[in-house]
């Protein structure tokens, strides 16, 4: 009898634990979304703090040994066929052959993302919160095999140090000299010659051009560069997330009234107390000209930029600024702008037949007539005066 009670017991544990194991085999997890990269045109759809952003991609990866966690690689996307094959060197097209476009989150062209899923189906779920060397932030997502939600939310800079600030430009005012919405710095040993042993500063020349009533508004109007400035760009906002936004007019298509730019088109981080990177979307600023009506092909423009200054596309350009309790002046410096200065004016400076060109149309022009004296002999000095240029600094004033 005791015999019999234990051959019992013990085939009762050995079947449930036949049972448990087959069942454990019928219920293994299994992920059903394989490794695929989502963009704008193949079922992503993303939001930064509540607002679409275009020109990004994400890849999801799941994990080979655990199908409730994954990976999401978060960086831009911008066509660059045609483009990168003409950059000077195999080794310029590999610096930035992955990623092509500044990245979803500021200051970080990937960010790789280990996620936990909640598999639901043929769906997975995934929600937390995350850090990069720039900024914090959460996110919430579902992913299938053909297409994915991700938001990203309550994003913040690390470095507030702009942020929710927002600065008017400053107002021109010719009887102040220091009232001034543009910063314009030129010093070179080298000047434009006026006469066979008088030169004139290159920096006073062109104060003078962007102060002459050159720009036609309305029938017999016409206004300075300077003067028209205030009348296009009211003022500009650093956000906490990151995010730069302008109130503007767009002049140049009949606007009237001013408006705010979309967010997601231009980014930005403190890197110091003197230096901040902006990060442009391409597909952004394209969709938001297009929508605009614009008539002139932008993208083809905007191409042609990339092509020479992609490597700060997705890196962001480096812009100085200058910061007090009341006024605010960002710019461009003269380790970045004296480069391309030798890289894109230089050459067209030297050839004869481009300076020529431009100097009979400046001839023609009424307006140009009086400046067209000045054009060739400055044409003919800009290699010299660039090779003897010590600062250069170009940007706008603001006050707050």
């Amino acid at each position: 009898m005791k015999k019999n009670l234990f051959y019992y017991l013990f085939t009762v544990i050995c079947s449930v634990t036949l049972f448990a194991s087959c069942s454990d085999d019928d219920e293994k997890v299994v992920n059903p979304v394989p490794q695929t990269t989502f963009t704008g045109e193949n079922g992503l759809q993303l939001t930064y703090n509540g607002a679409p952003m275009l020109g990004k991609k994400v890849t999801f990866t799941p994990d080979a040994t655990n199908a409730q966690k994954a990976t999401l690689r978060l960086e831009g996307e911008f066509d660059l066929n045609g483009i990168l094959g003409k950059a000077k060197s195999a080794a310029a097209r590999e610096e930035v052959s992955m990623p092509t476009a500044p990245g979803v989150l500021p200051g970080s062209p990937v960010v790789t993302l280990p996620v936990d899923l909640t598999i639901n189906g043929d769906q997975c779920s995934f929600a937390g919160t995350s850090e990069t060397d720039y900024c914090t932030f959460s996110y919430k997502g579902e992913v299938s095999a053909g297409a994915m939600e991700l938001a990203l939310s309550e994003v913040k800079l690390k470095n507030a140090k702009l942020a929710g600030m927002t600065w008017k430009l400053k107002p021109y005012n010719q009887e102040v000299e220091e009232s001034d919405p543009v910063r314009l710095v030129w010093e070179s040993e080298k000047g434009i010659p006026l006469f066979s042993s008088f030169e004139i500063p290159v920096e006073s020349v062109l104060k003078i051009a962007l102060r002459m009533p050159l720009i036609a508004v309305g029938a017999e109007n016409k206004v300075s560069a300077t003067d028209m400035l205030g009348t296009v760009l009211q003022d500009v906002t650093f956000m906490e997330d990151g995010n730069i936004v302008a109130t503007y007019k767009d002049a140049a298509n009949g606007g009237t009234e001013w408006t705010k730019s979309p967010v997601n088109l231009a980014q930005y981080v403190v890197e110091n107390d003197n230096q901040i990177k902006v990060f442009l979307n391409p597909a952004a600023i394209i969709a938001a000209v297009n929508n605009a009506g614009r008539a002139v092909d932008i993208q083809t423009v905007i191409q042609q930029a990339i092509q020479m200054l992609y490597p700060m596309l997705v890196n962001g350009v480096p812009v100085a600024f200058e910061q007090t309790e009341d006024a605010l002046s960002v710019y461009l410096n003269t380790e970045l702008l004296l480069p391309l200065l030798k890289t894109l004016v230089v050459p067209f400076a030297v050839r004869r037949r481009s300076g020529a060109m431009l100097v009979e149309l400046m001839k023609k022009d009424p307006d140009f007539g009086d400046m067209a004296g000045l054009a060739e002999p400055m044409l003919k000095a800009f290699p010299e005066i660039i090779e003897s240029t010590t600062k250069v600094e170009i940007g706008l004033n603001f006050v707050k």
